[in-house]
């Protein structure tokens, strides 16, 4: 897989101590002889190594982003032992060739042909020149990011928010207005918001406080909350990452970019023919599941 080095050069980089079958651990093995991928365990004689965890972490990874690596590496371990302990019970109850276990190889056979050869075609879009391109184009050439600071008032009618707009457009300072109205949830010192960037916020109120100016106020602003009055503070230029800070990011814009546009002219060359179009609902996308006739 593409991110396959990368993943087995952390685990190996991992100083563990795994939690094993018995409740007490095992150390794994410095790297054998080949330098790149240790035996961590064997389960009835077969090898668990190294790859085989950076594997389990693309399967699972995006469910355990939010452990910590030791502890993301004792889990995806801990599973893989589970699995392969399941396994060999189900080679000796002689299972293998059941239709439905030879139905699941072929679904995950091709699976693995696709994430094989599909990392194969990413790798010369990532490559370092590339990144780098990117990088001076989009990040270091680019406007820098900005945050802004801002207070707003909150009310739940667009007859109330009027009102409120327009006694300020008569002369009532925003401070005035905070205190005799509330801000944000109801007090005057929910109103602050704080610096923030555009993304943090929903796309009306994002939208309006990156079009005003430093002190202006703007007219009334429906979101989900209600109607908001926002009074820009300030706004301040974020610093901007280096290469290497933005190089993960970088390599995953580009892989999201180049694998649309590649799967777009891979799917234009190819024969695809749906059956049953003609009477499928949902505009012609047929059902997963066919509906009972």
């Amino acid at each position: 897989m593409f991110f396959l080095r990368r993943l087995t050069a952390l685990a190996l980089a991992l100083p563990l101590a795994v939690p094993f079958l018995a409740g007490g651990f095992v150390a794994p093995a410095q790297a054998q002889d080949d330098g790149q991928d240790a035996v961590i365990v064997t389960v009835q004689g077969t090898p668990i190594r190294y790859s085989d965890v950076a594997m389990a972490d693309e399967e699972m990874g995006a469910a355990l982003a939010r452990l910590e690596p030791e502890m993301r590496f004792q889990y995806l371990l801990g599973m893989l032992i589970d699995r392969r302990v399941v396994a060999e019970a189900a080679r000796a109850a002689q299972v293998e060739d059941h239709p439905e276990v030879q139905r699941r190889r072929a679904y995950f056979g091709e699976k693995a042909l696709r994430d094989f050869y599909w990392s194969q075609l990413m790798q010369d879009k990532v490559s370092d020149a590339a990144v780098a391109a990117w990088y001076e184009t989009n990040i270091a050439k680019a406007p820098a990011e900005k945050e802004a600071n801002a207070r707003h008032i909150l009310v739940q009618s667009r007859a109330e928010a009027d009102k409120i707009a327009a006694e300020i457009a008569g002369g009532l300072s925003f401070d005035d207005a905070v205190t005799r109205y509330g801000g944000g949830a109801g007090t005057p010192e929910d109103s602050d918001l704080g610096w923030f960037r555009r993304e943090e916020m929903v796309p009306a109120f994002g939208d309006a406080v990156f079009a005003l100016q430093p002190g202006e106020i703007s007219p009334p602003v429906q979101t989900d909350f209600g109607w908001h009055i926002i009074q820009l503070a300030d706004t301040r230029a974020l610093p901007k990452p280096s290469l290497e800070e933005a190089h993960e990011d970088i390599v995953r814009a580009i892989v999201r970019a180049e694998g649309q546009k590649l799967m777009e002219k891979m799917r234009a060359d190819a024969k695809i023919d749906v059956v049953g179009v003609e009477s499928a609902p949902s505009g012609g996308r047929p059902q997963i599941v066919p509906q009972a006739q």
